[in-house]
């Protein structure tokens, strides 16, 4: 019952804070109005100790008692005053959150600047929906970075959601924090599965009847680079001669091609089928083959290059999401 009571309060107090601070951006001012702060357990019972000391002081009419009782509460204003001014005035900003695959931890890089004369100890940032905090010093006029750590149980797109920017500087007597609600998503990629079917046997490419199309077997010439040719195939020494990038062509009977595709996987459930193409586009890529996609509403021309197997694992990981749109 009391552990419901304060979910409901936590829950209303995030719903009044996102109505009064409004939408964030990518970079985030935590302003004054912006930060609340309470005492901790700890400043609880040190408040508590101070307050009986003042009724020992007071009953026995203890004039060091008295001192001593004052100069406590004193002690601790000042620590509540250091502790909000330890985050207030932080510049937070969105930086990049790389893709992760399903089943891993994904992480939101976030860079801090203090603009003010005095180092920011011990400032704490975390996601609402993670369970790992991590901590940062930044000194007087410079910058920090810290990754936030989210997990990433499911593909698609992976929100930051409400995170929470904290401190309990200097003595731990006071909580002092801020929540910041930024745009900032990264895409997790479907879980590779572990016991796949061999990948699907290469097609030919251009065909036997197109004895001029691009095989292997015997080198043609030079062409412009084009985007997804394979590093392998880059005459490095012609391009810095000439200063521009030159792709090697072959003549022979045409490079296969490896065909991933949704149809070649019958009576498997769609997850599933999405873990065994995400670990054929793994495998094909580690072994430098010249592979497509076919998944249902998209086809991906054969490539082999680390922008191909990008686009493969967003159309897997957006498979089945209204208006996907893929990185090209």
């Amino acid at each position: 019952m009391l552990k419901a009571a304060r979910a409901f309060l936590r829950h209303r107090a995030h719903d009044w804070a996102r109505r009064r601070q409004g939408p964030d951006g990518e970079v985030v001012n935590l302003g004054r109005r912006r930060i609340y702060i309470l005492p901790s357990r700890q400043g609880l019972l040190y408040g508590f100790t101070v307050f009986v000391m003042l009724l020992g002081s007071m009953n026995y009419s203890n004039s060091m008692g008295f001192m001593l009782s004052f100069v406590l509460a004193g002690l601790g204003l000042v620590a509540m005053h250091a502790c909000h001014a330890n985050l207030t005035g932080i510049v937070i900003a969105a930086g990049a959150a790389p893709p992760v695959f399903a089943g891993g931890t994904a992480h939101f890089h976030m860079h801090l600047s203090n603009p003010a004369r005095t180092p920011r100890i011990a400032i704490v940032l975390s996601a609402e929906e993670g369970d790992t905090t991590v901590t940062g010093d930044i000194a007087a006029g410079e910058h920090g970075s810290v990754s936030v750590p989210l997990p990433a149980p499911r593909r698609g797109w992976l929100p930051l959601g409400r995170m929470v920017a904290e401190t309990t500087y200097p003595f731990g007597l006071f909580r002092a924090w801020g929540w910041l609600h930024m745009p900032q998503k990264t895409l997790v990629y479907p879980a590779p599965a572990e016991n796949v079917p061999p990948l699907p046997a290469p097609r030919g490419g251009y065909g036997r009847d197109r004895p001029t199309g691009r095989g292997e077997e015997d080198f043609s010439g030079l062409r412009d680079y084009r985007a997804g040719d394979s590093p392998r195939h880059i005459a490095w020494k012609s391009s810095a001669r000439q200063q521009l990038l030159l792709t090697k062509q072959f003549a022979g009977t045409g490079e296969e091609t490896c065909w991933l595709e949704w149809d070649s996987l019958p009576g498997v459930a769609p997850e599933e089928r999405l873990s065994i193409l995400c670990r054929w586009v793994l495998l094909a890529h580690a072994a430098n083959m010249s592979y497509g996609l076919k998944i249902p509403g998209t086809v991906l021309p054969a490539g082999n290059s680390d922008a191909h197997r990008r686009r493969c694992l967003e159309a897997l990981a957006l498979f089945g999401a209204p208006a996907a749109g893929l990185h090209r």
